[in-house]
């Protein structure tokens, strides 16, 4: 009896520990970015606008709503948007180890495809990316009309695809990769998505990871079915930068 009396305490100490490290590592991380919908309300655009993110395209007219702690993307025609943020050089996020994000899809675009080898065109579609920049550089985008950009990985949500597979788009294939995870079809659900972004960069890139120089959310249904009035439905909570 005195030993297993011993050996409980000495396991008890042992969970104490673990829990005190645990929460010392929580609370020494720091996050250095957040994008946070929790309480969002009112005009879609003025929102984003009074923190220096600017709509592009045709994401203005893709029913863009803030609901019930998030905002809500749900476009009825055929059309690409993305809404972005590009910062000053003072403003560069420096030292990001992880990204999380809070997302999910409530009706994926009927015949998105981004299967096939990366010298195929294919229609490579999402109902809603997250988008990370890296650096100021800017790669040859491989088609005279589409620019050039910096390298960049995306994060996407995908009924058909494969969960940590990288993808190529039709352009940016020097600089841009494309992950969906974790990717496992889902509708109406609240999908968490984390990544060690340093080490991720790295894999994809084989280099150090460069400062974060910019930040987009993508809509891309062009070339997709309508269903139920709308060509995709998404959603997004919260992104924080770790």
């Amino acid at each position: 009896m005195g030993i297993e009396k011993k050996f409980r305490g000495h396991y008890k100490k042992i969970i104490i520990l673990w829990g005190f490290l645990l929460l010392t590592f929580s609370a020494g991380a720091e996050t250095i970015y957040e994008l946070d919908f929790s309480t969002a309300s009112g005009n879609v655009q003025n929102w984003f606008e009074k923190i220096k993110w600017e709509l592009r395209r045709d994401v203005a007219d893709m029913n863009l709503r803030f609901e019930d702690g998030k905002l809500v993307i749900e476009p009825t025609e055929e059309e690409f948007g993305v809404l972005i943020r590009e910062f000053e050089k003072k403003e560069y996020l420096h030292g990001v180890s992880k990204i999380r994000i809070e997302w999910g899809v409530d009706q994926y675009p009927l015949g998105a495809d981004w299967s096939g080898p990366k010298d195929k065109t294919r229609n490579t579609r999402e109902a809603i990316s997250f988008m990370v920049f890296f650096g100021d550089t800017k790669l040859d985008s491989g088609f005279v009309l589409a620019p050039d950009l910096p390298y960049f990985i995306s994060f996407f949500l995908g009924k058909d695809e494969k969960p940590d597979h990288v993808y190529f788009g039709n352009y940016w294939q020097d600089g841009g990769r494309y992950l969906c995870i974790p990717c496992d079809g889902s509708i109406g659900k609240t999908f968490i998505t984390e990544i060690d972004l340093s080490a991720k960069f790295f894999e994809l890139f084989g280099k150090k990871q460069l400062p974060v120089t910019a930040l987009g959310i993508e809509i891309d249904v062009k070339k997709t079915e309508k269903v139920n009035g709308r060509h995709s439905k998404a959603f997004i909570k919260r992104v924080e930068f770790f």
